[in-house]
C-alpha cells in the first residue's frame, strides 16, 4: 500500500470509527467539568491507548505543551472549529467554550 492509500485508509478507519461513537455517547450535561466532557467526548481520540489517531493523548504532557503554544484560547479555537480530522465541538455541538476548555485543562495534566 503506498504511502497515500495508507493515509486515506488511516482517515476512513478514523471516520467510520468515530462515527460510531458519536451515535452512541450522550452529550454531556452542560454542568459538565472537563473530566466529565473528557470521558463523555474528547477520550474517543484522546484516550493514550487509541493509537489510531494523532490527536494529543490525555496526561500526555509534552505534546500538550506543543499544542497550547499560542495558548489555551488558540486550542479551545481548533477544538470549537475542528481541526484536521477532528470535527468542530468533536462531534458534539451542545458543547460550550466553557466546557471545552475546562476538557482541554483536564487532558494536559490527566494522569495517565
Amino acid at each position: 500500500m503506498n504511502k497515500e492509500n495508507n493515509m486515506a485508509f488511516q482517515l476512513s478507519t478514523t471516520a467510520l470509527a468515530l462515527s460510531f461513537v458519536y451515535a452512541i455517547v450522550p452529550t454531556p450535561a452542560a454542568s459538565a467539568d472537563g473530566r466529565a466532557v473528557y470521558v463523555a467526548v474528547c477520550s474517543a481520540c484522546h484516550a493514550p491507548e487509541n493509537v489510531m489517531v494523532s490527536a494529543p493523548k490525555a496526561g500526555d504532557t509534552a505534546e500538550w505543551r506543543k499544542r497550547l503554544h499560542k495558548g489555551i484560547d488558540a486550542a479551545a479555537d481548533n477544538a470549537i472549529n475542528g481541526v484536521g480530522a477532528m470535527p468542530p465541538k468533536g462531534g458534539q455541538s451542545a458543547l460550550s467554550r466553557a466546557e471545552i476548555l475546562s476538557a482541554i485543562e483536564f487532558m494536559q495534566t490527566a494522569n495517565k
